[in-house]
Parts: structure tokens; sequence; C-alpha cells
């Protein structure tokens, strides 16, 4: 993919690729031969973050991975790559997997979907978030940033939440989202990046992104 032309390294699959486009517009530096098995690095840092950075609402990207509309993108790929079109798809949707498949921003409440919210999706949770420290991440030679959040209430469904910067406003506007219920055990999760949209994303957006 292009934009992850820099962060490529041995062994990162297609679709960490895919989750990760535009992270490097970050300013992560290339990490070009880098070991994939090298693991990832954190510091935490005192900067503060604000739920208003992701205002309004978002698409799960995991919600739209079964769309016929992607066939042929999915079949590019295989042929390309030696695989099977049905290999392309089910490692992408376990690399961006999520519970709820859409999210609605506003103020310090984030509400879980089970749908996208403008096709009738239904609220799965809402919980009430502050932000507690931000986090760092080397990976390789690239730095990549975790805004990390816990729920105000005790009996939330999802009492953490490592929220990525919104970035890839060149090509498809997205962040990454990781939920639990431990922050160290979230940061070590480097396989596993659940990814929202915006909600007037196209398909082609999507096999552009699935294609390079």
């Amino acid at each position: 993919m292009k934009k992850l032309a820099g962060l490529a390294v041995p062994g990162v699959t297609l679709a960490l690729a895919l989750t990760l486009a535009g992270c490097a517009g970050q300013g992560a530096p290339s990490t070009q031969g880098e070991p994939a098995s090298k693991p990832a690095e954190s510091q935490k840092v005192e900067e503060g973050a604000s739920l208003s950075d992701w205002e309004g609402s978002w698409n799960g990207l995991n919600h739209y991975l079964d769309d016929e509309g992607l066939s042929d993108a999915y079949e590019e790929v295989a042929k390309r790559d030696g695989t099977t079109a049905e290999a392309v798809k089910n490692e992408m949707k376990e690399k961006v997997s999520a519970e709820f498949s859409g999210l609605e921003v506003s103020g310090d409440t984030i509400s879980f979907l089970d749908g996208f919210k403008d096709k009738g999706g239904k609220e799965v949770a809402k919980t009430t978030y502050k932000f507690v420290e931000a986090r760092k991440v080397k990976h390789g030679g690239a730095e990549l940033e975790w805004d990390v959040f816990k729920a105000v209430e005790p009996d939330a469904k999802y009492p953490v939440l490592l929220m990525m910067p919104v970035h890839g406003e060149e090509e498809l506007v997205h962040f990454h989202l990781r939920y639990g219920s431990d922050v160290d055990e979230l940061m070590k999760r480097d396989d596993w990046y659940p990814t929202f949209v915006k909600p007037n994303t196209t398909l082609d957006q999507i096999k552009g992104e699935i294609k390079e």
C-alpha cells in the first residue's frame, strides 16, 4: 500500500497494512528492513487529549468487509499474492474485528452501536470517559501514539480505550481503537487494530486500500 510504503516490514500482513494506512502521517519514519518480531516499545507522555478530537459518528471497517461489492478487490489481491480471496478477507476481518460496528462520540461520552448510526444501528453501551495519558509507541523506527481513556462508570462494558488520533485525510479518514480492561495488555495487542471511518466512506475508497 502506498501510504504504508515507509512502514513496510517483512512479515507484516496485508490486513495489518490496511489498518495502519495513513499512520505514517503521524510523523513515523521508515521501518524498512526491521524484523517483524521486534516488540513495540511504549513511552508515557503528559500531553492531554480530548474526545472532542473524535467528535461525531464513525462506522466500523469490520462492518463493511462482507459487502459483495468488495469481492473483486479481494480476488485481485489474492491473485497477486498467491492466496485466496476468502483468506484475504478473513485475515483483514481478524485484524480489525470489534464487538461493535459503530460509534457516536459526543462530549465526554461514547455510544457503542451494533450497526451504522445512519442505518439504524442500536446502542449496546454508553460510557463517559476521561483522558489518562498518551503513550508514544515505537514500532521499529516508526513512532505512533495511543491516547488512553478510562471509564468514569465503574460498571462500564468497555473500561479502557486506546484511541489513535484521526489520520488518513488524503485518502481515507479513519482512526484505530482498542478496548478492554487493562492498558498494558492492550498495548501488547500489536496484531489488533479495530478501525473506524467516516459515514461517507465509499466502497471505492475501501477497495483502493485493499488493493494497494
